[in-house]
């Protein structure tokens, strides 16, 4: 089978593997369609935890059981599934086990033909959505859901400010926190990014670029409860103009600055908790799917790569230009 190998010197090829043969408790999946994530450039630059080479890159994907292992019912074969895109969360919600893995790293991943996961690690797919769709989904509404679900605990009367709205993860938390009922702003240094998000149903925007996006902001909206973050700035000081009493900054990622700075009292005078955040478990990939099932949610699709441009799909990716997910069909 086809599938998108990180070799052991760090170079990634399309190459033939050997097709996978479901164990006791698996099922085997035909993978329709895969997703990309910016943890596919970290992988491939060797700044991952945990390496493994080589390893089948990807963790969204969606497909078709076609086989099951032992002590798996049989019922599975021939439904559409959507692959939860890690194993071995544990039972606490507030974080997961040292023995979490993501699909892609270190365990093979999605960008293959063909997958073998444990059975209790897919759901059927929502019959509304496409295969490209459905693979949209996994890690970005993941983490998005437990970033303003979980942590932010969302409700209809919330202001959400959404940084780097391009993102897949951006986007996702764009359709859910409306889905909600609440206001949503956000920054991008793109005007036709702000633009879209507005198009949307964003209520405003602002260019992060700017000296002083953060009075501008504050202004917009009149203060922010739920800050979902990709991209910390590198003055969290600046987060005081516009946050609410008690409100969370909750972030994923730092594809901003690294390192930030705060005045500690301006933090615990206005009662706000900072966050951090990342992927989730099971039970919240579960709820995430019939929340967007309830609301006909469908995600965000920059670009569709055939499996045989994988490669292509990857410097897409790392040109960032996207609005959404790109995704590979298989």
């Amino acid at each position: 089978m086809k599938a998108l190998v990180l070799e052991s010197n760090h170079i990634l090829n399309l190459k033939e593997v050997d097709r996978p043969v479901p164990l006791n408790g698996q099922v085997l999946i035909k993978v329709n369609a895969s997703a990309l994530n910016h943890r596919e450039l970290w992988i491939q630059k060797g700044l991952y935890p945990g390496m493994q080479l080589p390893c089948i890159l990807g963790a969204d994907g969606a497909g078709e059981v076609v086989e099951v292992g032992d002590d798996v019912d049989k019922r599975w074969i021939g439904k559409s599934v959507i692959i939860y895109p890690a194993n071995e969360w544990g039972d606490n919600l507030k974080a997961p086990n040292r023995s979490y893995k993501v699909l892609g790293m270190p365990v093979d991943g999605t960008i293959a033909e063909f997958i073998c996961v444990a059975s209790h690690l897919i759901v059927e797919k929502p019959t509304y959505l496409s295969d490209i769709e459905a693979a949209a989904l996994p890690i970005a509404t993941l983490t998005s859901w437990r970033a303003l679900v979980t942590h932010g605990g969302i409700s209809k009367d919330y202001n959400v400010l959404i940084t780097g709205i391009g993102g897949g993860v951006a986007q996702a938390g764009l359709s859910l926190a409306l889905a909600h009922g609440a206001e949503v702003y956000v920054t991008s240094s793109s005007q036709a990014k702000i633009e879209d998000a507005i198009a949307k149903g964003a209520k405003g925007g602002v260019n992060y670029q700017d000296a002083d996006w953060h009075q501008q902001l504050n202004t917009l909206s009149g203060g922010i409860d739920i800050v979902l973050d990709s991209s910390p700035s590198p003055i969290l000081d600046n987060y005081f103009y516009f946050m609410k009493y008690g409100g969370r900054i909750v972030t994923y990622g730092s594809t901003g600055s690294p390192k930030t700075s705060i005045s500690i009292s301006k933090f615990f005078l206005k009662q706000i908790q900072f966050i951090g955040t990342t992927m989730g478990s099971l039970a919240e990939f579960k709820a995430a799917i019939a929340f967007m099932a309830k609301h006909k949610i469908v995600p965000e699709v920059s670009e569709v790569f055939d499996i045989d441009k994988s490669l292509d799909a990857i410097e897409a990716l790392r040109s960032g230009s996207q609005v959404g997910k790109i995704v590979i069909k298989h």
